[in-house]
């Protein structure tokens, strides 16, 4: 009855869906127990969804006194007077543009998942309106512009997954947010470096950026928020130089339960010609620096000072890697039984790689871009199970994709550029 349409790389259920002919009677049964109301029939609703069109001002006063529910992919609807509203989802479309009047003084909210539209007059009456949120429980911003929370919004204890928009500030320092479980979207602030990081030790998924300025945020600061962290399984962070004491997951308290790591050194790809020619800070990756219980893996612009992969393809669970590298070219080896259970790997910037029989027996999907320095493959007949070879911008001769394509004749499909 139920299919399963999506998956994660842990294996987790992301999307399902039913049949239509399921999803028609469930629609039936939905009205004839007043559960759930499709528009256009509005009358004694307590959860609406909205397609397309609209209401009319008519049919949804009629609904006021009952609405707890409202799903509106269509044209936003003035909802100030839906004063018993707990759920609240509008995202998908242009038109689904709030501004705040919009909102009145919707107290009891528990879900908000909307796209805001937030000017200078409006922003004092936003903080007081979302503020004001006692049960906020899930606040999805992610699809508005640029905009920066104001901090009364963090005082809300019952927050338990935020979602901003990418770059957003986080937190402000010695503030306790001890339900949040996730944290998306949100860049550290320089004030963690003098008055302490925020209190988020029950957060599970983080993306954080630091930013570059002069006097940012220090890593220190970083390091400190993670070490409060028990729970973390997912764990994204972008900013310059990211340092070895963040690579070196050993000591986090973590460690055993993190499963999708992405590291993003925002540094390497706009540094000007001085920069260049000044020595690389580069990481010695040893056995245990990164948890042995990691399924998806992204390490970007981390540069190595040797061969990372007799590491890597000893973490018994990954199933996902991408690794980056900007200006040291690498000789990369997956020797015999490496990386069990990889899945798909994505490589740039390598300039030699060599696979041997037996290594990554479950391959199904590899890509292989902006490698034009890359002299010696060897290997890519092993990939017995390989579904999808990604072949892009690698400045490939004739000869040499004839060849590419002569050792990979058993893959399906084969995608070169």
């Amino acid at each position: 009855m139920i299919q399963v349409s999506k998956r994660d790389y842990c294996g987790f259920i992301q999307k399902c869906r039913i049949h239509d002919l399921l999803h028609d009677l469930a629609i039936k049964k939905a009205r004839e127990e007043n559960f759930l109301v499709v528009f256009p029939k509005v009358d004694g609703a307590r959860r609406l969804a909205i397609h397309d069109t609209g209401p009319s001002g008519e049919l949804m006063a009629s609904a006021v006194s009952n609405m707890r529910s409202l799903w509106c992919r269509g044209e936003v609807p003035n909802i100030s007077q839906f004063t018993r509203l707990k759920v609240l989802s509008s995202c998908d479309s242009d038109d689904n543009v709030y501004e705040p009047d919009k909102f009145g003084r919707l107290s009891l909210l528990r879900y908000v998942e909307v796209a805001l539209e937030v000017c200078e007059e409006d922003e004092d009456y936003f903080g007081k309106f979302i503020g004001g949120m006692r049960f906020l429980q899930t606040l999805d911003l992610k699809e508005m512009d640029d905009y920066d929370l104001p901090d009364c919004v963090w005082n809300i204890k019952t927050l338990r997954h935020v979602l901003l928009p990418r770059g957003s500030l986080g937190p402000p320092p010695k503030i306790y947010l001890t339900n949040l479980q996730t944290l998306i979207g949100v860049k550290a602030r320089e004030s963690w470096v003098a008055h302490g990081p925020p209190e988020l030790s029950n957060v599970k998924n983080l993306e954080m950026f630091v930013p570059k300025a002069q006097g940012g945020v220090q890593w220190n600061a970083i390091v400190t928020l993670l070490n409060t962290m028990k729970y973390l399984t997912v764990l994204h962070l972008e900013g310059p130089d990211i340092p070895s004491k963040i690579i070196d997951m050993r000591h986090f308290p973590f460690r055993c339960r993190l499963t999708h790591l992405d590291l993003f050194d925002t540094n390497r790809g706009d540094e000007d010609e001085e920069q260049r020619a000044q020595p690389l800070n580069h990481i010695v990756l040893d056995v245990g620096m990164l948890p042995k219980y990691l399924i998806k893996l992204t390490l970007w612009n981390i540069e190595f000072s040797r061969d990372p992969f007799p590491v890597l393809e000893k973490l018994e669970n990954l199933r996902y890697l991408h690794l980056v590298c900007s200006r040291l070219l690498l000789r990369l080896c997956c020797s015999a039984r490496g990386f069990g259970k990889l899945e798909d790997l994505e490589l740039s910037g390598v300039e030699e790689w060599e696979i041997e029989e037996g290594a990554m027996p479950m391959l199904k999907n590899l890509k292989v871009c902006n490698c034009p320095g890359l002299r010696v493959l060897l290997g890519l007949q092993y990939l017995a199970v390989l579904q999808n070879l990604y072949w892009l911008d690698n400045e490939t001769s004739g000869t040499e994709e004839h060849e590419i394509r002569s050792i990979c004749k058993h893959v399906p499909n084969f995608y070169i550029r």
